[in-house]
Order: structure tokens, then sequence, then C-alpha cells
């Protein structure tokens, strides 16, 4: 379980959260909802342990998110994926095969030969969406306990997204992944997650709040 207390983070002066509390069960997809500059991206980084709260408290099945045990029970993807310029999906693989240790290169290779993925074509001559297939398919072979999600389903086609929804659905009710998502597309949210949360202004909202709000 991912357990978000009291947390707080500024950057200078402005309050980016403001004593968030959350709580998010193992084995679900997790919705994270908001307008831009709502802190939703700044909450998945301080999950995965990029960024240190001013105040409060993360807590990963009951250990402190960054501690190196939690750390490595997370994948975090981010909205722009990084990599060495002279990259392929093959060295991608290899990568995140030195960081851990359930990595399997084998089912990855599966995955990129059903996206139509070359293997050893520079990830600089794929679109957008190539890219975030490569980065979803190294993500779920990871074996992680949790996944953290930015913005996943930008730059996919419907039919795209449609595969990548079954996947991290398999994963879940396969082997009790944990998914946080945060997307605009809440129309993939409302087909893939168990459960939402409202973000606004750095606060957590109810539902009836966020219905008020929009």
């Amino acid at each position: 379980m991912i357990e978000i207390c009291n947390v707080t983070k500024r950057f200078g002066k402005f309050v980016c959260l403001d004593q968030v509390s959350l709580e998010i069960p193992d084995g679900m997809v997790y919705g994270l909802v908001g307008e831009n500059g709502a802190g939703k991206s700044t909450l998945l980084r301080l999950i995965a342990g990029v960024y240190r709260a001013d105040a409060g408290e993360i807590r990963i099945d009951g250990r402190s998110a960054s501690a190196v045990a939690a750390k490595e029970e997370i994948f975090y993807m981010p909205d722009r994926q990084y990599y060495d310029r002279n990259a392929t999906p093959l060295t991608v693989g290899n990568f995140y095969r030195n960081f851990y240790a359930g990595f399997s290169m084998e089912d990855y290779r599966g995955l990129l030969e059903m996206f139509g993925l070359e293997e050893n074509a520079l990830l600089d001559s794929f679109s957008k969406g190539m890219k975030k297939q490569v980065f979803i398919a190294a993500a779920l072979c990871t074996n992680t306990r949790y996944l953290l999600c930015d913005e996943v389903f930008d730059g996919l086609d419907p039919q795209i997204r449609k595969v990548v929804n079954d996947l991290l659905l398999g994963a879940v009710e396969g082997r009790k992944l944990t998914i946080l998502i945060v997307s605009h597309y809440l129309e993939e949210l409302n087909k893939i997650c168990g459960c939402k949360g409202y973000l606004h202004r750095g606060r957590i909202l109810t539902e009836q709040e966020w219905q008020e709000l929009l």
C-alpha cells in the first residue's frame, strides 16, 4: 500500500502540495485527476523519491519511500522519456535490467515484437507514441510491485491505448501490480481505474467537491 500522510511540497514561496493525504490500496489501478499545475506530477516524483517532501511522510508497505528497499519496488515512468541519443529499445532494456533484479528481457522483447518495434532501431527515429510504447514495455517487465505513470496514454493512438489498457489490467490481475496513473484522458481513466482521486491547487478534493468545481 502507498500511504501519503499530510505531505507538503514547496518551490520557493509557491506551495505546490498542501498537506495531501491519500491511500492507494494494493492490486488496483488508481487514477489521479486534476488541472494543469495541480501538483499531480510533483506527487508522483515525491512517491518515486525524485523529490523530498518539505513536511509529511510517504510510506510504501510501511517503509519510508526514501528507503532503498521501497525504491526497488517502484518503477516511475515520467511524461517525457529520457535516454542517451544513441539509445535503442535493446539498450533501454539492458539499462533497466541492471537496476531491477526481476527484469525479464524475454518478456520485454516479446512486448517490443507485439508493438511492432525494432529492437535495434534508434529511439530518435521513433514517434512520440512509439517511444512511449518502449518505456511501457520496460515498465511492465521490471516486475516491480508499484508502477507510477505520468500521462501514459499521451501520444498513443486509440488502438494502442486499448492494448496498453489490457496489458496494465492483466498485470494488476496476474501479479497484483498496483498502478498510479496521472492523466488528462478521463475517458481512458474511467475504463481502467478502480478508483480516482481529485487534486486541485495542491489539495485533495472529495468527488462531490470535484463535481461542483467542474
